[in-house]
């Protein structure tokens, strides 16, 4: 069976020991809040050299020598007439405001499909980069089923998305607007780097329940204390459809004099596929840790067991470990992904809002 889940009550463990069949006890609920995007991005972006996907030529600068204005208009496009007939199915993004650079995650939501009947499905971006055809990075399922697809380095104007059954018959179809990049935070004092986002192992994992450990370190590795992690679920999140952990998941958490934080949290679950939470130092330049979910239950879609022995199953019980550091010559920022170290004994990773073979990284000059 797969559940989605989420990293959801973020309780300081030492604020909030009282923990029975699931229930935070004498802990009250932080209210949900919408978290505002890191500045000059809000997901997975990418500006990286080694960027193979279309659309990295920068090419369409509309100088023509003549005096006139050299404005050019955004890209347009007509959004394929598809209502989904086969699948019945729920197209979601994430980012909701994509700018130039970022990645796209797709989400198609094929209510009561089951994985082992759902079709094969490539989705088609058409954008002012040209056009590319997108297989699925994961298709999960439980009571419904999930298909996501990642474009990456989209870029300005209207992008058209088209699903195609069989990478041939028209499915479902929808239109995303890409805007120009806001300004972040001033590069005065170098970057905020994540040097690890660490998933844990089956050897590391506690038996129910999640840990969240988070280290914000400066130039010389010493801890930084009072310092804000900004805590953003994904756009594609209905907050509407969270349960099983109340009201809890906060804005933004605050590690303690060492420049550390420590969360603990049960299995907080919602619609609209897995709900990944991105992190980053607030008000200052930095990566985004992504893939931050408590993802499937003990076994996978495919029979695979990730660690062989109930409640302390990786994928279901995920715990991370996420580290930023200072680092004073950075000029640029990235999205991050987890280190896939929980997943060894089924293959390969499954990977959840970033592109799997794109470095997402983007300019902070």
């Amino acid at each position: 069976m797969m559940a989605v889940a989420i990293l959801g009550s973020w309780v300081p463990r030492s604020a909030c020991p009282a923990v029975l069949f699931g229930l935070l006890l004498g802990c009250p609920g932080l209210e949900i809040v919408d978290t505002p995007h890191p500045g000059p991005d809000d997901d997975d972006t990418a500006d990286d050299d080694d960027d193979t996907s279309p659309g990295d030529d920068d090419t369409t600068s509309g100088d023509d020598d003549t005096g006139d204005d050299d404005t050019v208009a955004p890209y347009t496009c007509e959004p394929a007439a598809v209502t989904s007939p086969v699948l019945n199915g729920e197209m979601y993004f994430d980012p909701a405001d994509p700018h130039p650079g970022d990645t796209l995650t797709v989400i198609v939501k094929a209510p009561g499909q089951s994985p082992d009947t759902y079709p094969s499905m490539a989705m088609k971006a058409d954008g002012s980069w040209g056009e590319v055809l997108e297989p699925t990075t994961i298709v999960a399922g439980g009571g419904d089923t999930f298909y996501y697809y990642a474009i990456p380095d989209v870029q300005l104007g209207e992008m058209c998305l088209l699903g195609l059954i069989d990478g041939v018959i028209p499915e479902i179809s929808g239109e995303v607007l890409v805007t120009e990049r806001p300004q972040g935070p001033p590069l005065t004092q170098g970057v905020y780097r994540v040097t690890s986002n660490h998933q844990w192992t089956c050897g590391e994992q506690p038996t129910y329940g999640n840990e969240v450990h988070v280290q914000v370190l400066d130039a010389q590795g010493n801890g930084v204390p009072n310092t804000d992690i900004a805590i953003h679920y994904a756009d594609s999140t209905d907050p509407g459809t969270i349960y099983n952990g109340g009201d809890d998941i906060p804005e933004f958490v605050t590690t303690d004099g060492n420049g550390s934080f420590v969360g603990y949290n049960y299995w907080p679950i919602s619609d609209h596929g897995f709900l990944v939470f991105q992190l980053w130092v607030m008000d200052e330049p930095s990566d985004v840790a992504t893939e931050l979910t408590t993802g499937w239950w003990e076994t996978d879609d495919q029979g695979c067991n990730y660690c062989g022995q109930y409640a302390i199953n990786v994928w279901g019980h995920w715990s991370h470990s996420i580290v930023f550091q200072r680092d004073p010559a950075a000029t640029e920022a990235c999205t991050v992904p987890v280190d896939h170290a929980g997943q060894a004994a089924c293959g390969a990773p499954g990977h959840l809002h970033h592109h799997p073979t794109h470095q997402a990284c983007w300019s902070l000059l």
